[in-house]
């Protein structure tokens, strides 16, 4: 299995176009919807962020087509007129508002809409599979999805599925879909003039010479930071060029989107990352950089692998606390260490063994029965992983009667274009539901590393940080008292 994995993601970036292509030509239209003024939900910010995409996106060159507090039928007649347009050009589409999906399905909500049950979503709703539907139809060469439409939803109260936040959507074909935070999660409204998400891809889109991909994923890191990791940004993507919303007149993709010191520019984001694969990938990019000895000290880091099943907790926290890093005082609790223990698989080791230790769990829920079944791509490495954190806590996995763990995960690979090194990410999006079909807890993230040539092994990196993390998630809400 691990072989069809390697070969996959080989297979994934030998496929990357070494000089990707430019798709910034002819003209550029957008549909910028901003639905707040709901009877029963009212929204704050969804306004001020639409206003302030469409001013953005009308100074990027583009023909804005905008509606604000849109019913049903307005969304579908602008959603025409905006298809009518598309073709041999660049499309962007965005929404800020309320959204629902049900049975896979993602809706986005009119404000006049009247849903009491789930069944009537599809009736009073907005399919945002017509948006793609357009773009596909009208086969112009880029597409841009971006959907904050992640906020905490009032019309799935009581609903069957129990599922919040948006449904994971695949990218078609020379397109792009964003996501505010993970699918199945939720999103906050935002306490300022805009939403945390909006605000900052406000910021990174008026900033020349970022290629598209880069705009949010300069976005997701500043997000996910700014909310302390309750909310990541998540995306699919199928370009298969390149794409700037500014700094790129007239100039080559390699000339306008060069940062002044990509030295810098990488070191930051590996920085950023935390991961030993990402700071390989930068010595095998830059190996007499000037962060090449820092870089050599972190890469060094001992990768603690997930515990074998059987091995007790004791045994295993006494494994990942002799790969830790310790202060000159000892080991230390404060918020800073705590973050930068956590950026290592042995301080995730660690955190997870002092999450099992002070929870106050109920016995019949620490030694509950737990069954996955999670839609995976990759060859079902992540289940693995999951499985051997939740028996580690004391779980039966694999067995019937008790608690269903569902969800999606999904991984890719690709080349960056201006750093020469190879990327991959896993995302999450889980619940944990009851022998009465409820969901008692959920979890997301997203895990992401430049790779360099050792794709194999920092997707497995990835994929045992973030079963570590989903696990610790599932179980602290499990047993939280009722």
């Amino acid at each position: 299995m691990r072989t069809f994995l390697l070969s996959l993601l080989l297979w994934a970036l030998a496929a990357w176009p070494a000089a990707a292509t430019s798709l910034d030509k002819g003209k550029r239209i957008a549909l910028v919807i901003g639905n707040a003024a709901y009877k029963s939900s009212p929204l704050a910010n969804p306004l001020n962020d639409a206003r302030a995409v469409s001013d953005s996106l009308r100074r990027l060159g583009f023909k804005v087509i905008s509606l604000e507090n849109a019913s049903q039928k307005q969304m579908f007649d602008a959603t025409r007129e905006f298809g009518d347009q598309l073709k041999d050009g660049v499309g962007l589409f965005y929404y800020a508002g309320h959204g629902v999906q049900v049975k896979g399905r993602n809706f986005l909500v009119p404000v006049d809409a009247h849903i009491e049950r789930e069944d009537e979503v599809a009736y009073k709703a907005f399919d945002i599979g017509q948006v793609l539907e357009k773009m596909e139809s009208a086969k112009n060469p880029l597409n841009i999805v971006i959907l904050d439409a992640c906020r905490n939803n009032p019309f799935t109260r009581g609903a069957r599925s129990g599922a919040s936040g948006l449904a994971q959507m695949d990218a078609p074909t020379g397109s792009i879909i964003a996501f505010a935070t993970a699918p199945g999660a939720e999103a906050a409204d935002g306490a300022g003039n805009n939403g945390l998400y909006t605000s900052h891809l406000l910021r990174n889109m008026n900033t020349p010479g970022l290629k598209v991909e880069d705009v949010f994923k300069r976005t997701r890191v500043a997000v996910r930071q700014a909310s302390n990791g309750r909310q990541i940004p998540w995306e699919s993507t199928s370009l298969e060029g390149d794409f700037f919303f500014t700094g790129n007149a007239g100039a080559s993709t390699a000339s306008a989107a060069l940062p002044a010191d990509l030295d810098q520019e990488m070191w930051q984001l590996v920085a950023e990352s935390g991961k030993p694969s990402a700071y390989r990938a930068y010595l095998e990019r830059f190996p007499n950089g000037r962060y090449a000895e820092q870089a050599r000290v972190q890469a060094a880091q001992p990768v603690a692998a997930a515990a074998p099943s059987g091995t007790g907790v004791a045994a295993t926290a006494t494994l990942g606390r002799q790969n830790v890093a310790r202060s000159s005082g000892g080991f230390s609790f404060s918020e800073e260490e705590a973050k930068m223990d956590r950026a290592t698989a042995a301080g995730r080791e660690v955190a997870f063994e002092r999450t099992l230790a002070s929870l106050d769990c109920a016995p019949a829920r620490r030694q509950a029965r737990v069954q996955l079944k999670l839609s995976e791509s990759g060859g079902g490495q992540f289940s693995v992983a999951l499985a051997q954190r939740l028996r580690q806590a004391g779980m039966k996995v694999g067995q019937a009667g008790g608690y269903v763990v569902q969800g999606t995960v999904s991984s890719t690979a690709n080349r960056h274009h201006l750093l020469r090194v190879n990327e991959v990410s896993v995302n999450a999006a889980l619940s944990l539901i009851s022998a009465s079909g409820q969901e008692v807890a959920s979890a997301m993230g997203r895990e992401e590393s430049y790779a360099g040539a050792d794709v194999s092994n920092a997707f497995l990196e990835l994929v045992q940080a973030q079963a570590t993390d989903m696990a610790s998630q599932l179980i602290t809400q499990l047993c939280r008292p009722s």
